[in-house]
């Protein structure tokens, strides 16, 4: 028997780096309340709960402006909303907490429709997971009901629907593969693919209309609860300036520790409180630093987008900005997850600013995919009612612009505007005159 020995490298996680990452992803409700926790029971922390944020429960995530932000509408609905809906089904399906956590980031992930607003990569970086992990949480989760959350798309979305019916057929897989197909009216060619004929391909998209493309919004009872932004952008001078909201964050204090006279133990208890609220404080900061840097980088390399609307958002992901600030991309991941940002454009999320390039590779110089949708959702806006334009033309109309679109893209970005095909579009317009 051979005996080796072998030296290798790695980061154990403590349990202070463990709580420092736990306290950057908070929001500010969630801070507040676990601040507010510590200091009950630590005489040398005083907590100053901002009164926006007294009468909202830890654990809410929403969106607003900060002086119009109303806390008795911030309460929670009676009614259960998609994400407790599927907090439920987490609790009982996963009992390992490791796997619990990363399944629960992938439900702050999903969009009122149910489907995935973030990649499984993002998901992992940000749950500090490898990407094998968060597959196979994933794929756990898309078996939740009902059938098709968790899609990654409309396809993806409408063949999990399919499978949990037992009506997922090889033809099936190959007509929810080339939707754009069907967008196009491209019956033809779709039957040759499916070794079928057109009639074989009507009778198929007929059984998947009786789907539900958008199951979440079967929840969607309520509005998210209306919380002050993290942050604000503003013009100094003639450049973008950010700052923290610092009214909407909670104030942390570290006192002396009481006199304990010649008591051994309660001198090493009030020793211990007084170094435990150090440390919290120093955490907090860090937090506040760290969201703020990455802001700042994000509004300085996305001015354009101030400036000029979503057209001109340029191609940026966690990665770009972990980089420049010597981060790793989970800690900017983290961040960011769940800010606002207050803009002369309105409160939106911060990860508004991210956006992944239209042709992989092309760095900053190409477009980016939200720059072209928001291009597409330009040309519908200005077409005449009367006379829609359809992909074909809406294509050849941002080829024009500069931008070359192939047909079938098109019909994704109007699926992500929620635009109606121009057909629909025409009868609608009939319908309004």
């Amino acid at each position: 028997m051979m005996v080796s020995q072998r030296q290798t490298q790695g980061l154990a996680m403590t349990a202070k780096m463990q709580a420092a990452l736990r306290i950057l992803q908070m929001t500010a409700v969630d801070l507040s309340a676990y601040l507010a926790e510590e200091a009950l029971e630590n005489p040398c922390l005083e907590v100053s709960v901002p009164q926006a944020l007294r009468a909202v429960p830890s654990g809410v995530a929403g969106s607003g402006a900060g002086s119009d932000f109303d806390a008795v509408a911030a309460l929670a609905s009676d009614r259960p909303s998609l994400y407790d809906h599927v907090l439920r089904q987490i609790a009982l399906a996963f009992p390992d907490p490791r796997q619990a956590r990363v399944a629960e980031t992938f439900a702050e992930a999903l969009e009122p429709t149910g489907w995935l607003g973030s990649p499984p990569e993002a998901v992992a970086a940000a749950a500090g997971v490898p990407i094998s992990v968060a597959e196979a949480v994933l794929a756990r989760l898309q078996q939740f009901e009902p059938a098709g959350l968790f899609a990654r798309g409309l396809a993806d979305c409408l063949r999990l629907q399919a499978e949990d019916r037992d009506m997922l057929t090889w033809e099936l897989s190959v007509i929810l593969d080339n939707l754009g197909m069907v967008a196009e009216g491209r019956i033809d060619a779709l039957a040759e693919l499916c070794d079928g004929t057109p009639q074989d391909v009507r009778n198929a998209l007929r059984a998947i209309r009786g789907l539900d493309p958008k199951p979440g919004l079967a929840f969607a009872a309520t509005e998210p609860p209306i919380l002050p932004p993290d942050l604000r952008v503003i013009r100094k001078d003639g450049t973008w300036a950010v700052e923290l909201n610092r009214s909407a964050l909670p104030a942390i204090k570290v006192t002396e520790a009481p006199e304990t006279g010649r008591d051994t133990a309660a001198r090493t208890y009030a020793t211990r409180a007084r170094s435990r609220a150090q440390w919290l404080a120093r955490a907090v900061e860090r937090r506040h630093s760290t969201l703020l840097a990455a802001a700042v980088c994000l509004v300085r390399r996305q001015g354009d987008y101030l400036d000029r609307g979503p057209r001109h958002l340029h191609p940026l992901g966690t990665e770009d900005v972990a980089e420049e600030l010597g981060l790793h991309a989970s800690t900017v991941s983290r961040a960011v997850q769940h800010r606002m940002i207050e803009t002369p454009r309105g409160t939106v999320p911060l990860r508004t600013f991210f956006s992944r390039a239209f042709t992989p590779g092309s760095g900053e110089d190409g477009p980016s995919q939200d720059a072209l949708i928001a291009l597409v959702g330009d040309i519908v806006a200005k077409e005449n009612p009367a006379r829609p334009l359809s992909d074909a033309a809406i294509a050849a109309e941002a080829k024009a612009a500069g931008f070359a679109l192939a047909r079938r893209t098109v019909a994704k970005y109007r699926d992500v505007l929620g635009i109606p095909s121009s057909y629909d579009r025409r009868q609608n317009a009939r319908i309004s005159a």
